[in-house]
């Protein structure tokens, strides 16, 4: 893969620098210059960043890392990243470009066609904890010998060792030609586990040397590295690499987001930036609000995907600045639109090939060459153009031709200028009952209509037309009617057959680790929602509306007590006692995501809430109540916490058999049988006309009697790392055993009756059993979209003196670190909401009334909002679990407090209980103030929300009132 071509443009002196060579000519160019700069301000000069990538060679190998071994690299935008690539290559060893939010399916392929011998990571990346993944891999790949982690939490992971520890004595110069391997890319494909890229140090000298020159790169230019450093867009076209060539610098940042990545272009006095259109268009949006001073942009960069000409138009007025078009691909081609290329080209072109060299083909399906103007396939072959992929023999017989040509896949039309403009993706033809449709076309048209966000079209397996049309639709803030879309097609002038046969709305794109939008999962998601509406007639529930003469709490009782189930839930809301029996479905989350159904199916959706709709929407069953449980670990799937200690499944979901509905004064039977109907109204009979169940012996537990040393010791650990700012608020929990067999039924019944709870519940999965009384809600949502939540923080005990309570409810009322505690909890509901709500519709209705639960009291607020367009009820759900008064604040930094200090399955305890209807109505209870049976073992589970202000002592205190709330009222089973 060698060309002369990668040697005359090596610098601009005429030299042939290697790649791992570069850095050190580099510093010795540029010495004091600024070469790196991350978004705290921490700054490296050439010669400091070169210091730390030769000491960093020079320890990796007294570690054992040689010439020529591959390490995995997958780490974010930070000066980390950059000295361990230079590193890497200066000690000869061949990086492996792992994008920075690739999860353990791709990782465990690329591991596998890599058998890398080293990995480096980030100890998290945004929400998602890297070591427990790491750990897995080490396990399963016998290469890895070396996991080095760039951050504080090295020792969290045995054997790992930590970026910042790691120096040694120079490391041997090795020799390096040209032609050979330097480092490995990922394919940006749309589909699949990404290909590997085998780029030399010749040919990728060339795509960042030339590419710099052909953009007009300074030792001016301040480059903002927002895109993954990893990706060929962000690293050499010409990107970071191409920034240290010409001595300027490189601003690098682990945040797209305008309101972070705006203001460092103001700070930093950025020139240069790289995005793709999807972020291109939040910026553009963004600018409504953001004000940050942007007047250093000369140039903004556009590739990864066509951009629309009307963003286009839109991006220039807006930031101000150039654009530049650009298309390549990490295979090898870039085609560049020019600087002084007018604007028309500019706006509606892809660019021109940047090597005089690069050698193009476009084709039609014949692979015979199309003129000038007509749409074909296109084919490259060039100096940095590769002749196959790493290791994939099958994969190069169809992606090269047999002269080398490598086919893109990419439907272009060459206009007289020499550039090129995308069509579209060879693969986003449908072939409609033998009719060839642009899936592009269809979507330009549909992104035209009001109403209409965005608009990706895909084509789906269909047994009639070959495939069919499916367009999925991201709504403008409106719902949407495909009937109506479809017409607004046809009266702009779309043909009959291009119309889209299947309208789906989704919320958020799934996308592939290069962040482009992964139709694969779209079609598979087609599949599946077509599947569940051919499905068979719904089977409904019969159902029957009698009188009762017990009160609904005793008639629930005596129920639970009398009916033999293997599993049924009681859930208390709202007046009514609701009773789920026998399981006729169920849905489970496991630890990875999955979401599976007893009947065999499962979704692997971009969010747990939407695997979760999937799997409901086509249950087999009318008018459905659904009864489940979320283990409060289901957190750490959500945020990217480890999870070493939930095997799973994390969220069970059943659709009961038989249920039974108890309100005042008459209960509504439901039962997807005639006989199962029968056999439920024997059992109300002899409930209705029979005695409570009799209570066993009273068993006394001492809640204070141990494990108070050793909470305290855990509180202040958890007080000192708040007071070290590294998170705002925790829960942490303290378990008492109880030493005999517990009568579940018969203590929840006198628990109940002593305690004034939001919810209350009883519930028996097989062996493990639970009740509680639930001083809150975690979210409600009703049919109409109305969410609430409500968060309780603030605790005194309820003594039942008067004069007492008073007292303690004014110091309540009163005290500092009890207000501003429930104030952040406030706060977090209230962001919480807004990310689900329409932002106009969230308000805290009620702020810090004082709640009485049982044994204790507590401030407590409402805050209430309404679903923004395209959100459900799962995705509150999945945005506000766990209830802040479990966890902490922020979320994920008190997760990983909880996961050190406690160490061991919470299980249901801080978890929720939950109901669902088929409207789209959900209420979901925090677990607190409840017993817990597991086989033959019985405890209760409590805790208290530290922070700073906390002291052992009082928490302590707290922790007992909360336990006095269920402690006092358990019963023995009888014998």
């Amino acid at each position: 893969m060698a060309s002369d071509i990668c040697v005359t443009h090596m610098n601009k002196h005429g030299e042939s620098i290697p790649l791992a060579q570069c850095l050190t000519h580099w510093a010795r160019e540029y010495d004091a210059r600024v070469a790196l700069v991350n978004e705290s301000g921490e700054r490296l000069s050439y010669s400091e960043l070169q210091a730390w990538a030769e000491r960093l060679a020079g320890g990796l190998y007294a570690a054992g890392l040689r010439s020529g071994d591959h390490a995995m690299t997958q780490m974010p935008n930070t000066i980390g990243f950059f000295v361990v690539f230079f590193a890497l290559l200066r000690l000869g060893a061949i990086p492996v470009m792992a994008m920075p939010n690739q999860r353990e399916q791709d990782i465990n392929a690329l591991m596998e066609l890599a058998r890398p011998a080293a990995y480096f990571i980030a100890d998290h990346i945004g929400e998602y904890d890297c070591l427990a993944l790491a750990a897995r891999m080490k396990e399963r790949h016998d290469c890895l010998r070396l996991v080095v982690v760039d951050g504080t939490t090295a020792d969290d992971l045995p054997g790992a060792l930590s970026l910042e520890q790691i120096k040694g004595a120079p490391c041997p110069q090795v020799e390096i030609h040209a032609g050979d391997t330097a480092l490995l890319l990922l394919s940006g494909g749309t589909t699949g586990t990404p290909k590997m890229i085998a780029r030399t140090h010749g040919d990728y000298f060339y795509n960042f040397t030339a590419s710099a020159d052909l953009c007009g790169f300074s030792g001016d230019t301040v480059y903002l590295a927002v895109l993954p450093a990893a990706h060929n867009f962000a690293l050499a076209c010409p990107g970071a690499l191409g920034t240290f060539r010409c001595g300027g610098t490189v601003v690098a940042t682990t945040s797209a987001s305008c309101d972070e990545a705006m203001p460092l272009i103001e700070r930093e006095g950025v020139t240069h930036v790289a995005l793709v259109p999807p972020l291109a268009k939040l910026w553009v949006e963004g600018r409504e609000w953001e004000n940050s001073d942007l007047s250093s942009l000369k140039l903004v960069q556009v590739g990864g995907a066509r951009l629309e000409a009307g963003l286009a138009m839109q991006l220039i007025d807006t930031l101000g600045c150039q654009l530049q078009q650009v298309f390549g691909m990490a295979e090898g081609l870039l085609c560049y639109t020019r600087l002084d290329d007018p604007l028309e080209a500019v706006i509606h072109t892809q660019g021109r090939p940047l090597s005089p060299e690069d050698e193009i083909r476009i084709v039609d399906d014949e692979d015979k060459e199309v003129e000038d103007g007509q749409v074909g396939q296109l084919l490259a072959r060039g100096p940095y153009t590769i002749r196959g992929y790493y290791r994939a023999p099958v994969q190069n017989a169809s992606s090269f031709t047999s002269d080398g040509f490598y086919r893109s896949g990419d439907l272009v039309r060459r206009e007289a200028s020499g550039n090129l403009t995308v069509e579209g993706r060879i693969k986003e033809q449908i072939n409609r009952s033998g009719e060839k449709i642009s899936a592009a076309e269809v979507e330009v048209a549909l992104s035209a209509l009001h109403g209409v966000h965005a608009a990706v079209v895909v084509g789906a397996p269909d047994n009639l037309l070959g495939e069919r049309i499916c367009a999925f639709i991201k709504p403008g803030g409106q719902a949407i009617d495909p009937s109506k879309i479809k017409s607004a097609l046809r009266e702009h002038g779309l043909s009959d057959y291009k119309v889209p046969d299947q309208i789906e709305t989704i919320t958020e794109w799934p996308l592939t680790a290069a962040r482009k939008i992964d139709k694969r999962r779209l079609v598979s998601i087609a599949v599946q929602r077509t599947s569940g509406s051919l499905a068979a007639k719904p089977l409904p529930y019969q159902q029957v509306l009698l009188p009762i003469r017990s009160a609904p709490f005793d008639l629930a009782v005596k129920l639970a007590h009398r009916i033999e189930a293997d599993n049924y839930v009681l859930y208390e809301h709202q007046g009514e006692w609701a009773l789920g029996l026998d399981c006729a479905m169920e849905i489970a989350v496991d630890t990875d995501g999955t979401v599976r159904r007893s009947d065999g199916k499962f979704w692997q959706a971009t969010s747990t809430s939407e695997g979760i709709e999937q799997a409901l929407a086509d249950l087999p069953f009318e008018d459905w109540r659904a009864y489940g449980r979320a283990d409060f670990e289901f957190a750490y799937l959500m945020y990217g916490v480890e999870n070493a200690v939930h095997p799973g499944p994390l969220l069970k979901i059943m659709i009961p058999r038989r249920e039974i509905r108890i309100r005042e004064n008459s209960v509504q039977l439901r039962a997807l049988s005639a006989g199962d109907l029968a056999r439920l109204k024997n059992a109300l009979d002899e409930a209705d006309a029979g005695q409570l169940p009799e209570q066993g012996a009273s068993i006394r537990i001492d809640v204070r009697s141990a494990g108070r040393e050793h909470y305290q010791q855990l509180v202040a650990s958890a007080v000192a790392q708040m007071q070290a700012r590294l998170y705002q608020k925790v829960i942490l929990s303290h378990a008492v055993d109880i030493p005999v067999a517990l009568d579940m039924v018969a203590s929840y019944r006198a628990g109940r009756q002593s305690n004034t709870p939001a919810r209350s519940f009883l519930l028996k999965d097989g062996e493990f059993q639970a009740y509680g009384f639930s001083p809150e809600i975690v979210v409600t949502v009703d049919a109409k979209g109305n969410v609430t939540t409500q968060p309780l923080a603030g605790t005194r005990s309820l003594t039942g003196n008067r004069d007492i309570d008073q007292q303690l409810r004014r110091e309540l009322e009163s005290d500092v670190k009890e207000i501003a505690e429930h104030a952040v909890s406030v706060k977090l509901a209230f962001q919480e909401m807004s990310a689900v709500c329409r932002e106009e519709s969230v308000c805290v209705d009620e702020f810090m009334n004082v709640l009485e639960r049982g044994s204790v009291q507590h401030l407590a607020s409402h805050v209430t909002g309404v679903l923004a367009a395209g959100a459900s009820a799962w995705t509150a759900f999945e945005n506000l679990f766990p209830a802040v008064t479990a966890s902490g604040i922020p979320k994920k930094e008190a997760l990983e407090s909880i996961n050190r200090h406690e160490g061991r399955k919470r299980g249901l305890y801080s978890g929720c209980v939950l109901i669902a209807d088929s409207d789209g109505a959900l209420d979901a209870t925090l677990v607190l103030r409840s017993a817990y049976r597991n086989g033959d073992h019985y405890w209760l589970q409590a805790g208290a929300g530290l922070v700073p202000h906390s002291t052992p002592q009082r928490e302590w205190e707290e922790t007992c009132e909360k336990l006095t709330s269920v402690g006092p009222y358990l019963y023995a089973l009888k014998e």
